[in-house]
């Protein structure tokens, strides 16, 4: 009996030695542990960090990317255009940055050096823009930043441990990229009545091509701005039905003048918007191609122009022609709802357009009662719904193909 409970004191012995050794382990992979969940937590809020600083820079681009993409515009226009866009891009991406906080740093600073400009293209591929400026082909639609946890000079510091030092490492470094894009669509329904004013009247869509290639108006002649950029005259307008100047009525009904003043004021109310969808004329991807039935309104009245505000963007819808060739035998509209008739051109009330998309035009001038001038401009419409199809990354600088209505900006490779 003795002899048992000898050996079981010398067990007791041995096992204690052994505890204090597997506690300091112990305390070893809970001080890892504890390091290790701070490291994972300031990653990711560096990392949200980056995506909200990117996203923010993006948004300065959509605007300068279709100034930038005008048509006839200088070199030197264009250079000045895309320095402002990276100025503005680079002061909102540094600004959001500040607004978060990161391991500890209230704070985040944001390097003028982690900030870089590129393209990406519809597959996802992105190259860093090299600053070189290229007539019409090198406005970046992307933004990519760099948010730093380290020992940077005038950057936020190293992440400082709390159990490291025990270990021989008291600090560690941490760094997030992200990237934003700038994408276009097409407009081709809207969930609510559209933010942006919907402008009551429309213009050949082959008339926009045109001006947008060569900065012609539709009466052959080059209209320019006080900075020399061409405008396109969209009233008076030779190339639309008689008696009409191109005015829809957009609730498929009225025309009358109180009307005209609330759809250039305020744009579509809820009502307008369900008969123009209750009449199948949106979706414009699912409107009847064959079908000429968004119906005219009497002549747009150049007192109408008194509603309008320089410098304002709206909505404008564009309209395919019945017969687009040019001289006597162009024909903007038909005269009665349903498929078109060549020769039986519509007038005033009584024509009828196809409408085929929605560009974002600004009021670059404006003569009270005598002339109106627009130039391409962006629109971000939060009840706009865009042709899935057609959403791309923006690839500004060809004029041809300038689009000027964008989805938000998003997180890229």
């Amino acid at each position: 009996m003795r002899h048992a409970q000898r050996n079981a004191t010398t067990r007791r012995g041995a096992i204690a030695p052994l505890t204090a050794a597997l506690l300091i382990v112990l305390l070893g992979m809970v001080a890892f542990a504890i390091d290790v969940g701070w490291m994972v937590v300031a990653q990711t809020e560096l990392q949200n960090a980056a995506d909200a600083s990117a996203l923010a820079g993006a948004g300065q681009l959509m605007d300068p990317s279709v100034q930038f993409s005008l048509p006839g515009q200088t070199a030197a226009h264009q250079t000045s255009t895309l320095s402002a866009a990276q100025a503005s891009a680079t002061s909102y991406a540094k600004n959001f940055a500040s607004y978060n906080r990161a391991g500890g740093v209230r704070s985040l600073v944001l390097l003028d050096n982690d900030i870089e400009y590129g393209l990406s293209d519809a597959k996802g591929t992105y190259t860093k823009y090299t600053g070189n400026i290229k007539y019409a082909t090198s406005f970046p639609n992307t933004i990519k930043v760099t948010l730093r946890l380290d020992g940077t000079t005038g950057g936020n510091g190293p992440l400082g441990l709390f159990f490291g030092p025990v270990l021989g490492m008291s600090t560690t470094n941490l760094t997030a990229t992200a990237s934003a894009t700038i994408y276009s669509g097409t407009v081709d329904n809207f969930i609510a009545p559209p933010n942006a004013g919907l402008l009551p009247m429309t213009v050949d869509v082959n008339s926009w091509n045109s001006y947008l290639a060569t900065g012609e108006s539709n009466d052959g002649t080059i209209h320019l701005d006080g900075n020399g950029v061409p405008q396109m005259q969209l009233y008076p307008s030779p190339d639309l039905a008689p008696g009409n100047f191109g005015m829809l009525s957009l609730d498929d009904s009225d025309n009358d003048a109180k009307s005209i003043s609330n759809w250039i004021d305020k744009g579509l109310s809820a009502t307008d918007l369900k008969s123009l969808q209750d009449n199948h004329l949106v979706p414009l991807s699912k409107h009847d191609t064959t079908q000429w039935d968004w119906k005219g309104a009497p002549g747009f009245k150049a007192s109408d122009l008194n509603d309008l505000t320089v410098g304002q963007t709206y909505l404008l819808p564009l309209f395919k022609p019945v017969v687009a060739t040019t001289g006597s035998s162009y024909q903007a509209t038909d005269k009665s709802a349903g498929p078109a008739t060549p020769g039986t051109d519509g007038v005033g009330s009584n024509a009828y357009y196809q409408i085929v998309q929605f560009v974002g035009i600004k009021i670059s001038q404006l003569d009270k009662s005598s002339a109106l001038y627009v130039q391409p401009a962006y629109v971000l419409d939060p009840a706009a719904l865009l042709n899935s199809s057609s959403i791309t990354p923006m690839t500004p600088g060809s004029s041809s193909t300038l689009v000027t209505t964008f989805a938000t900006p998003k997180l890229s490779n």
